[in-house]
């Protein structure tokens, strides 16, 4: 089985203590055990090594020694050692009525590892490694190392598939585990990725699948009736679906990427195509200001936008917004009060997808079911007409009551809602 891929999540050092008083002897069950040496062995394989750049840096320091207090720290390390999240975990996941941060400015210190809890670990996988694994553990069971030194590898882009077909931002804390197993009956897994949205860490519901074989790879890839608990997956080998990518001058994103090519950042490739390249970090509102002046358009993308009938008396917009976000990543909504339709926009390109899951329409409460139809050209041109001046308006306001002092709208019911974010 193949445990969580990417980047761990980790707490600062600083936050190993010596609180045992404070903590009950922890204890595992076998099932549990095995998980955590099965994820630990995955850490330090070549395989998670080939894309993991923080355990690569981790692994390079004090001649490959790696100490079982840094690997308590990691966060999936914690999950299964059932280290419950303290008031700060739970204060810095708050998120507003947007899903953004509303405590990013002030980020509390995340819950200390009791050093149970690391001697722990080093018990345990000093209990379930065997001599013939890749690991080695110290005289004193404070630290571990591979026992060779890892050389990059770029054999894994022709043995990976990408599969594309699952919801947009639905996912379990077993996922990986379920895919892996699901999989594992076309060949060998050695790694899945969940692929996520670069902004907002959201599962996009494409994922990449590592086989030890490229035989393996290419079966699956060929497959068409593969699926998975009822969604139709679409599976492609990594090279041709870059190549696709490649040829419809569409942004390579660094999970997708051939091994030695050479690609633009997304801030050059925005240059290149005309569009305005986010603010980078780091430029503060000097840089948001100059990108914000550059264009107040809307960017128009294909298959984002479905129009819904049968608003009846008084629904209201989170209501609406609410039923969407359901089914989908929800950009915003575009209705008046009093209508009897609208236009959600979604994030992403599902728009076709989310009208196909839902023949029946959204229901709102006992009463009212929203029917979806696609949005055409026309349809669209004026949506985008619409919102490309609501959003300037709402600019040259927010400039106007920056220069007169103000601190926010006054007076005035509005006649719609929109969720712009």
């Amino acid at each position: 089985m193949v445990p969580a891929e990417g980047i761990p999540t980790v707490v600062a050092a600083a936050e190993i203590k010596n609180n045992d008083a404070a903590v009950e002897q922890p204890t595992l069950t076998e099932e549990t055990a095995k998980k955590i040496v099965t994820q630990v062995k995955h850490y330090f394989g070549d395989a998670n090594l080939n894309h993991d750049n923080y355990m690569r840096k981790v692994v390079g320091e004090k001649d490959g020694w790696v100490d079982f207090a840094t690997l308590s720290r990691f966060n999936r390390l914690r999950q299964l050692m059932g280290i419950l999240p303290a008031a700060a975990d739970e204060a810095n996941k708050k998120t507003d009525r947007f899903g953004k941060n509303s405590n990013k400015k002030h980020q509390q210190r995340p819950a200390p590892v009791p050093e149970a809890y690391v001697r722990l670990l080093a018990t345990t996988v000093k209990d379930g490694v065997a001599e013939t694994d890749e690991i080695e553990i110290n005289e004193d069971a404070t630290a571990l190392k591979r026992k060779t030194e890892f050389v990059p590898s770029d054999a894994w882009f022709a043995n990976t598939v990408h599969v594309k077909g699952l919801p947009y931002g639905v996912e379990t804390s077993d996922l990986i585990d379920l895919l892996t197993e699901h999989f594992g009956k076309y060949g060998d897994v050695k790694l899945l990725r969940l692929r996520r949205n670069p902004k907002t860490k959201a599962f996009k519901g494409n994922f990449l699948v590592e086989f030890a074989a490229s035989e393996d790879a290419e079966k699956t890839a060929k497959a068409e009736d593969l699926e998975y608990q009822g969604s139709k997956l679409e599976p492609a080998l990594l090279p041709a679906y870059h190549d696709e990518k490649l040829a419809a001058d569409e942004f390579i994103q660094p999970e997708l990427r051939k091994p030695g090519g050479t690609y633009p950042s997304f801030e050059e490739w925005c240059t290149a195509h005309g569009k305005v390249p986010p603010a980078l970090k780091g430029d503060g509102k000097k840089g948001a200001a100059a990108a914000q002046s550059k264009s107040t358009e809307i960017e128009q993308i294909p298959g984002v936008l479905v129009r819904f009938t049968g608003v009846l008396g008084d629904v209201e917009f989170p209501a609406l917004k609410e039923a969407f976000a359901a089914v989908g990543p929800v950009k915003f909504v575009d209705f008046e009060k009093g209508s009897s339709e609208g236009i959600v926009r979604f994030r992403e390109p599902v728009a076709a997808k989310v009208i196909e899951g839902n023949p029946d329409g959204i229901k709102i409460g006992d009463d009212v079911v929203l029917t979806l139809v696609e949005v055409d050209a026309e349809a669209e041109k004026a949506f985008y007409e619409r919102a490309n001046a609501a959003t300037a308006n709402t600019r040259q306001n927010n400039n106007n009551n920056k220069r007169q002092g103000g601190g926010g709208h006054r007076g005035g019911n509005r006649q719609h809602k929109r969720a712009r974010h």
